[in-house]
C-alpha cells in the first residue's frame, strides 16, 4: 500500500491530473462560441468581474456538506469493524480517497481510505468492506438515477450523449456485477486466484511462489470480508438505508452548489435541469480512465451544459464547480496524506533508533 502512495506515484498523478484538467478546460473554452482568443479572454475576465461572490459562500458551505455526508458514510460502516475509530479519522479518510481518486486512473481512490484507516487501527479487510459497502451505495444511487433519466430522455440533454450514456451503463453494470460478487459471492473471487495459482505453478513458475503468497494473502482478507459483510447485511439493515441517503445527500449538496454557482452569474437554470445533468455526468464520468476524470469531466460538462447556459457562462461553470468538488479536495486530501506518511516516517525512524539502542 506505501507504493501506490508513494512520492514518485503522487507527483506523476498531479502532474497528469493537471494537464489533462488544462486541455479540458481549453477545450470547454474554444467550443463556448468564442470567437478569438481575445475576445473570449475578455469575456471571461468581464464574467468574473461581475459575478456575485456572496452566492459562493453558499457553495462553500454545499462543500462541506459533501464531505460531511461522506465521511459520515465511511464511519458508519467502520465503527462496526472498530467500534473505537474516531470520525476524525473518516474525514481524514475520504479526503484522502477523494485525493488520490483525482490522481489515479478511474479514480481508484479506495487506497487512500484504506491508508487512513488501516495506520488508525482497522482491520484491512474490515476497511475494504467499508469501501466496497459504501461504493455499492454510489453505483446504486448513480445507476437508479441514469436509468430513470435516460428513460424520461428530458429536452435538456444533447443528443450526443446518449450513446455515451449506454456505454457508461453497460461499464457500470460489469462493475455492479463484481461488486455484489465480492460482497455477496467472494468465494468466486477466490475460485479466481486459486485458478490463477494452479495455472502459474504449471506454466510461469518463476512467479509462481509471488502469485502463490498473493493468493493466500488474498484468501485471508476475503474470509474476514465475507464475516464482516455477513455482519454489516444481517445486523446492520439500517446502516446499510443511512448509507443510501447519505449518497443522495452529497449528490444533492453538490447540485445546490451547482444550482448558486448559476445564480452567482446572475442566469437562470431550472433546479431540475441542472440535477438531470449532474446526475447524468457523475454517472458518465465515474470510470473515465484519466486522474480523477480530468479532462473528461471538463468535456462533458460543457457539452451537457450548452443547452443551459449561455457560451459565456461555460468555462466559469465548469471551473467553479470542478474547482468546489474536486480542486480543493486535492489539496486537503494531499495536506492529510502528506502529513500521515511524514508521521509514518517519523515513527519508522524512531522504530531504527530503538533496535539500534536495544542492540548496543
Amino acid at each position: 500500500m506505501q507504493s501506490h502512495l508513494s512520492r514518485e506515484n503522487i507527483i506523476r498523478g498531479v502532474i497528469l491530473f493537471t494537464l489533462f484538467t488544462l486541455v479540458g478546460l481549453l477545450f470547454s473554452f474554444f467550443w463556448s462560441d468564442t470567437q478569438d482568443l481575445k475576445s473570449g479572454a475578455e469575456g471571461l475576465k468581464q464574467v468574473f468581474l461581475d459575478m456575485k461572490y456572496e452566492y459562493l459562500l453558499i457553495v462553500c458551505v454545499c462543500m462541506f456538506v459533501d464531505w460531511i455526508c461522506a465521511g459520515v458514510r465511511f464511519h458508519i460502516f467502520v465503527r462496526v469493524v472498530t467500534p473505537t475509530i474516531r470520525l476524525r479519522d473518516s474525514f481524514r479518510a475520504v479526503l484522502a480517497t477523494f485525493c488520490v481518486s483525482a490522481i489515479t486512473p478511474f479514480q481508484t481512490g479506495g487506497v487512500g481510505h484504506l491508508y487512513i484507516y488501516t495506520r488508525s487501527g482497522v482491520p484491512l479487510s474490515g476497511a475494504l468492506t467499508a469501501g466496497i459497502i459504501a461504493f455499492l451505495s454510489t453505483l446504486t444511487v448513480l445507476i437508479l438515477s441514469a436509468a430513470g433519466i435516460l428513460l424520461i430522455n428530458p429536452d435538456s440533454l444533447p443528443d450526443e450523449t446518449t450513446l455515451v450514456s449506454f456505454f457508461s451503463f453497460f461499464i457500470f453494470s460489469l462493475v455492479f456485477i463484481t461488486f455484489l460478487l465480492l460482497l455477496f459471492k467472494p468465494d468466486i473471487v477466490l475460485g479466481f486466484f486459486h485458478w490463477l495459482n494452479n495455472v502459474t505453478q504449471r506454466r510461469f513458475k518463476p512467479i509462481s511462489s509471488f502469485i502463490e503468497r498473493a493468493t493466500l494473502k488474498i484468501e485471508q482478507l476475503i474470509i474476514e470480508h465475507k464475516t464482516f459483510a455477513r455482519t454489516l447485511l444481517r445486523e446492520h439493515k439500517f446502516t446499510c438505508f443511512l448509507s443510501i441517503l447519505l449518497t443522495c445527500g452529497f449528490f444533492v449538496a453538490r447540485i445546490i452548489g451547482s444550482y448558486f454557482i448559476v445564480k452567482a452569474f446572475n442566469e437562470h437554470v431550472t433546479f431540475w435541469d441542472l440535477g438531470v445533468v449532474l446526475m447524468l455526468l457523475n454517472f458518465i464520468v465515474l470510470f473515465a480512465p484519466t486522474p480523477g476524470a480530468s479532462g473528461v469531466a471538463e468535456t462533458m460538462t460543457t457539452l451537457l451544459m450548452k443547452s443551459l447556459l449561455s457560451g459565456m457562462f461555460l468555462t466559469p461553470f465548469v471551473l467553479l464547480t470542478r474547482f468546489f468538488t474536486v480542486y480543493i479536495t486535492v489539496v486537503v486530501g494531499g495536506i492529510v496524506i502528506g502529513l500521515q506518511l511524514a508521521k509514518d516516517y517519523k515513527n519508522r525512524k524512531n522504530d531504527l533508533a530503538k533496535d539500534a539502542m536495544s542492540q548496543v
